[in-house]
C-alpha cells in the first residue's frame, strides 16, 4: 500500500521539477539574448573606434602629403610671381580659398580633408561615415634660398564654412559664364552673375583677354557665423561654339 500511495507524490514532484527546468530555460533565454546584445554592442562600438581613429589618421595623412608635395612644387617652381604660386598650390591641396599676404611673403590655404568608413551596427550594418578636419596650411620661402616651408594647423570647423559656399559659388558662376553670349563686358558679367539682382557675393573686377579666350576676374565673397571671407578667382572662358567649359583659378589679387 505504501508503494501504491507514493506514485501521485513522485509523479507530482517530477512534475514541479519540470516545471522548474522549464521556468530556467525561459529565463535563461532572455538573459542570453541580453548578454548576446551587451557584447555585440560592445564589440562594434571598439570596431567603429578603430575605424574612427584609422579614419582620423588618414586624415592627417592626407594633410601632410598636401603640404608636403606643395612644398616640393613650390621649390620646384621658378616664378615668383604671386598668381602663379597660388595657382601651385591650388593644386596640390584644392583648397578654395589661398590668402596671400605680401607683407610677409606667406601663402595660407584653407582646406577640408576627409575620409570615409563604414561603421558597425548591432544588427545591422549603419552605412558610411565621413571624418572630415579642417586645416590651414601656411606656406613661406625661407630665405635667402629658394626652398619653401609649410606649417600645418587644425582649426574648428567653422574655418572651412565660407570656403565651401565660396567653392558652391565658384561652379555656379562658371556654369553661368558658360552661357554668355554676345559681348564680354564688366556690366554683362555682372548681369549674368546675378540674373535676379539678388546681390549674390559676386563683385566683377575686370575683364581681359588671353589669346583667344576672355578672363573675367571676379571678387567671391560669403560669410559664416560673423566671418567674412573673400577670394579672387579669374573665370576663363573660350570663344567659339566650339570653346571649352569655363574654368576657374584662384589668384593672389583683383
Amino acid at each position: 500500500m505504501a508503494g501504491i500511495s507514493s506514485g501521485p507524490v513522485v509523479a507530482g514532484r517530477r512534475s514541479r521539477r519540470r516545471v522548474t527546468t522549464g521556468c530556467l530555460l525561459l529565463l535563461m533565454v532572455p538573459a542570453a539574448l541580453l548578454a548576446y546584445f551587451w557584447y555585440a554592442a560592445w564589440h562594434a562600438d571598439r570596431v567603429n573606434e578603430r575605424r574612427e581613429e584609422a579614419a582620423a589618421a588618414s586624415v592627417l595623412a592626407q594633410a601632410r602629403r598636401a603640404s608636403d608635395g606643395t612644398v616640393r612644387a613650390l621649390s620646384a617652381s621658378r616664378s615668383t610671381a604671386p598668381d602663379a604660386l597660388v595657382g601651385v598650390i591650388r593644386r596640390h591641396t584644392h583648397a578654395p580659398v589661398i590668402a596671400y599676404d605680401p607683407e610677409h611673403g606667406t601663402y595660407t590655404a584653407t582646406a577640408a580633408f576627409s575620409s570615409d568608413h563604414d561603421e558597425k551596427g548591432v544588427l545591422l550594418g549603419a552605412g558610411p561615415v565621413r571624418t572630415e578636419r579642417c586645416f590651414t596650411l601656411t606656406f613661406a620661402r625661407k630665405a635667402p634660398a629658394t626652398t619653401w616651408t609649410a606649417k600645418r594647423a587644425e582649426r574648428d570647423d567653422s574655418a572651412c564654412r565660407s570656403g565651401r559656399l565660396i567653392d558652391f559659388d565658384v561652379t555656379l558662376a562658371r556654369k553661368r559664364l558658360a552661357n554668355m553670349t554676345g559681348q564680354v563686358t564688366p556690366a554683362e558679367a555682372a548681369r549674368v552673375l546675378d540674373p535676379a539682382h539678388r546681390k549674390r557675393p559676386y563683385s566683377v573686377t575686370k575683364v581681359g583677354r588671353s589669346g583667344d579666350a576672355d578672363v573675367i576676374t571676379v571678387l567671391v565673397r560669403e560669410s559664416v557665423g560673423g566671418a567674412a571671407v573673400q577670394q579672387c578667382y579669374a573665370f576663363t572662358r573660350g570663344r567659339g561654339t566650339d570653346a571649352a567649359p569655363v574654368t576657374a583659378v584662384p589668384v593672389a589679387t583683383c
